[in-house]
C-alpha cells in the first residue's frame, strides 16, 4: 500500500500528544481477525448458520437457540508470528528475521439451556464467553546501510510552521542533534555538512497485546423453524508497542559525517482500553437441511488511555575531526491521552447446508464500511476533525467472505477446513488477506476435544521515519502468523 500525498503530509507534520490516533490505531481496532473454538476456527470462522458453537456468539447469536445440553469450553492457543524484513534502499543488504511466539485464550464459556413449559419456544438458551477478537503479538527487525537521516525528519518539521514539539524536535534540540548555528531561526543538523554519506541503520519494533471480549448472550428456538438471538458485548483491549530505531556513522574517525557518531530514538506506547456492543441475529430453517442467517453488530463504543514516552540519545564530538571528546545528548519526554473511538456498524449473512451424517457446508459474508469510524478527542477539536477527514478520506467498505466444512470420520472423529478471505479497508487498494486453516475433533456424548491450525501469510511496506524532500526508508516486510487452538469441553 502506497502513502497518498494527504497522508504523507498529515504524517510529516503529525507529533504527539496525538499523532498516536490515527488511521493505524483504527485499523488496529477495528479491523478485527476473530478467534473461537478449535471447530470454529478449523472451518473458517463461517459457523453462524451451523451452530451450536460458542465461536459463534461474537458474530450471529441466534446460533445459541439450537442448543440442545448445556456446555462448558475452553480453548488455549499457542501463536507463532514471524517476520522477514528488507530496507530497500540498501542494495546490498540482506533480509532480517526475527519472530515472536506467545500463549493466547481464543474462547472461554458456557452455555445454559432451558425448555419453556408452554408455547412454541422450544429452547431459550443463554451463554456466557470470552473470545478473542485480534492478536497483536510481533516482532519486526531490519538492518542496512543507505543514504539518509532521522534528522532531515526533526530538521524539517523545526524549519516548517510546527517547530520544536515536545516529543520529536524538542528531543532533538534538547539533545544537540538539532541547533540554530546562526541564530537565524533556521534549525541545523550535522548530517547537512555530508548529505550524501552511508549510515548504518536499524530498528527493532516490539508489539504485544490483544482484543477480547466479553459477552452475555440470549437465544430462542421458535418451534424449529426460527431461531433468534441477542449478545451484549463488553470488549477489552491493552496493546504495547516499542519502536527502537538506530544510526551509526559506519566510518572510522574522522567519519563520513563530521562531529556524528550515533543516535538512538526510542518511541514507547501502550494502550488499554474497554467499550461496549449490541449484536442481533436470526436464523431460518426452511428446510431441515438448509439454514440462512442474518446478524448486525451495532458500532463498539471504546473509551481509549495511551501512555507514552519518546527518548533521543545523540553522541557527537566536540570538533569536526573527530580527535576531541565525545558527547552525549539526551532528551526525554512522556504524556497521556485519553479519547473515544466509534467503530462502524458491522452486516453479516450466513448460510449453511447439513449433509446428513456425513458433516455440513457453511459460508459468511460481512461488509464493513471503514470511513465511518470516529474518533472523539475532548478539547482537541482541530485534531480530531483533521483524523476523521483522514479516516473518510482513505478508508472505504471492505469484505470479509469466509466458508468451510467439516466431515464426519465413523460416528465420533471430524475433519475440518476452511478459508478466509479479507479485502483491503483503503480506498482504491486491491490486496487482500487470504486465511487457511484446518482441524480434526473428537466429540462423545459428553466430551469433546478439537484442534486446529490457521496460517496467514502477508506482507506489508512500512517506513520507520518519514520525510518531504530526504530519501526514503523503505523496509518490505513478509508476515507470516500461525495459530494452533486446542478446545476441550463438556456437556452437562
Amino acid at each position: 500500500m502506497k502513502l497518498g500525498a494527504p497522508f504523507f503530509f498529515l504524517a510529516l507534520i503529525c507529533y504527539f500528544p496525538l499523532s498516536g490516533q490515527g488511521i493505524s490505531e483504527v485499523i488496529r481496532f477495528s479491523y478485527l481477525e476473530p478467534g473461537g473454538t478449535a471447530r470454529f476456527i478449523g472451518v473458517g470462522g463461517a459457523m453462524g448458520a451451523i451452530g451450536p458453537d460458542l465461536g459463534t456468539l461474537n458474530g450471529n447469536p441466534a446460533g445459541l437457540g439450537l442448543y440442545r445440553k448445556s456446555e462448558f469450553v475452553v480453548s488455549p492457543a499457542l501463536i507463532r508470528t514471524g517476520n522477514t524484513a528488507l530496507l530497500l534502499s540498501d542494495k546490498n543488504g540482506t533480509a532480517v528475521k526475527a519472530s515472536k511466539l506467545g500463549l493466547n485464550i481464543q474462547n472461554f464459556g458456557m452455555v445454559f439451556t432451558s425448555q419453556p413449559a408452554h408455547g412454541k419456544w422450544k429452547q431459550m438458551n443463554f451463554g456466557m464467553t470470552v473470545n478473542n477478537l485480534n492478536y497483536f503479538g510481533n516482532n519486526t527487525r531490519f538492518n542496512g546501510t543507505s543514504v539518509g537521516t532521522i534528522m532531515q525528519r526533526f530538521q524539517e518539521i523545526a524549519n516548517s510552521s510546527v517547530g520544536l514539539d515536545d516529543f520529536e524536535t524538542g528531543l532533538a534540540s534538547e539533545s544537540g542533534a538539532l541547533y540554530d548555528l546562526n541564530g537565524d531561526r533556521k534549525y541545523d543538523i550535522d548530517y547537512q555538512l555530508s548529505p550524501k554519506a552511508l549510515l548504518q541503520r536499524s530498528q527493532d519494533i516490539t508489539n504485544t497485546g490483544s482484543i477480547s471480549e466479553l459477552a452475555f448472550s440470549l437465544g430462542g428456538n421458535y418451534n424449529e423453524k426460527i431461531m433468534v438471538g441477542l449478545t451484549i458485548g463488553l470488549p477489552f483491549l491493552s496493546y504495547y508497542h516499542l519502536r527502537d530505531y538506530a544510526e551509526v556513522d559506519p566510518v572510522k574517525p574522522p567519519g563520513g559525517v563530521p562531529y556524528f557518531l550515533d543516535l538512538r530514538y526510542r518511541e514507547e506506547l501502550s494502550t488499554t482500553g474497554a467499550g461496549a456492543n449490541a449484536k442481533l441475529g436470526v436464523l431460518i430453517l426452511p428446510v431441515s437441511r438448509f439454514r440462512i442467517g442474518f446478524a448486525v453488530h451495532s458500532p463498539t463504543f471504546f473509551n481509549i488511555s495511551d501512555l507514552y514516552q519518546n527518548e533521543l540519545t545523540y553522541n557527537y564530538f566536540e570538533n569536526a575531526n573527530e580527535t576531541g571528546k565525545l558527547l552525549k545528548g539526551e532528551g526525554i519526554a512522556d504524556g497521556s491521552f485519553e479519547y473515544r473511538l466509534k467503530t462502524p456498524w458491522r452486516y453479516v449473512a450466513n448460510a449453511g447446508l447439513i449433509l446428513g451424517k456425513l458433516g455440513f457446508l457453511c459460508a459468511e459474508a460481512e461488509l464493513v464500511d471503514y470511513s465511518r469510524n470516529r474518533f472523539n478527542f475532548r478539547g482537541f477539536g482541530e485534531a480530531q476533525n483533521q483524523s476523521n477527514l483522514e479516516i473518510a478520506g482513505r478508508l472505504g467498505r471492505a469484505v470479509a467472505l469466509r466458508m468451510g466444512g467439516e466431515a464426519v470420520l465413523k460416528e465420533d472423529y471430524r475433519l475440518r477446513a476452511g478459508l478466509q478471505y479479507y479485502s483491503s479497508p483503503f480506498k482504491d487498494d486491491e490486496t487482500a488477506r487470504l486465511l487457511f486453516s484446518l482441524g480434526a475433533g473428537w466429540r462423545g456424548k459428553k466430551a469433546f476435544v478439537d484442534a486446529a491450525i490457521r496460517f496467514n501469510r502477508t506482507s506489508e511496506v512500512f517506513f520507520p521515519y518519514l520525510t518531504r524532500n530526504a530519501p526514503l526508508q523503505e523496509v518490505d516486510n513478509a508476515i507470516l502468523r500461525q495459530i494452533a487452538v486446542l478446545t476441550v469441553g463438556s456437556k452437562f
